[in-house]
């Protein structure tokens, strides 16, 4: 069985989650955000072992805590292939707000493995090139980024985003997952795939 635990990171609020192994303790870092100390504070607490840091997206906000942790930890950072250049870009940015991160680690090629942790990384392209969502099947969670909000959908205005393309992922690679399947997003509040199915926008 995976477990999750949830913290608020940032001026933006981004959602950073962990999952762990219940048996294990291995664990994923998702998006950390800007607060190394608060994700390595709950690491602490659950006595849990960092085997990676996973990004649903490269964009500024989801990133600021991925050097610090990936030091402190000495684990690797996972990313899709097609947003490894926003990743690494310097205008990644949101000025004057969020400086672009520095000192990234570069990205490695192989999904990093937790034991028992059952993962499958969906490609939801259209709010970046290379969003991803990660599904937990046994567990019947979906982390989903900036992909699908609870009511709405990430943002397709910045640089690489798409509007149909992004309503096309979430209708052909989400909207099939099982009813109860529930959608943890990278902003803001919980959702199920029954809800969204239900919404204006995918009809």
């Amino acid at each position: 069985m995976t477990k999750f635990y949830s913290l608020t990171v940032g001026l933006l609020s981004v959602n950073c989650y962990l999952a762990w192994s219940e048996d294990s303790k291995e664990a994923y870092i998702i998006d950390p955000g800007s607060d190394a100390t608060g994700v390595a504070s709950a690491v602490a607490v659950r006595k849990l072992v960092p085997r990676g840091i996973l990004l649903t997206h490269g964009h500024v906000d989801h990133i600021g805590a991925v050097p610090e942790l990936a030091r402190q930890y000495g684990i690797p950072v996972w990313i899709h292939p097609a947003d490894r250049g926003l990743y690494a870009s310097p205008d990644n940015a949101i000025k004057p707000w969020i400086p672009a991160v520095e000192d990234l680690p570069p990205c490695v090629d192989a999904l990093p493995a937790a034991a028992g942790i059952d993962l499958q990384v969906i490609h939801t392209p259209g709010h970046t090139p290379g969003g991803v969502c990660y599904y937990f099947p046994q567990d019947g969670v979906l982390l989903s980024g900036d992909t699908l909000f609870r009511g709405t959908i990430g943002r397709t205005d910045f640089p690489g985003g798409d509007y149909d393309t992004l309503i096309s992922s979430i209708k052909n690679n989400l909207l099939n997952l099982p009813d109860e399947t529930r959608v943890c997003a990278g902003h803001e509040q919980s959702t199920t795939i029954a809800s969204e199915r239900r919404s204006p926008l995918f009809r």
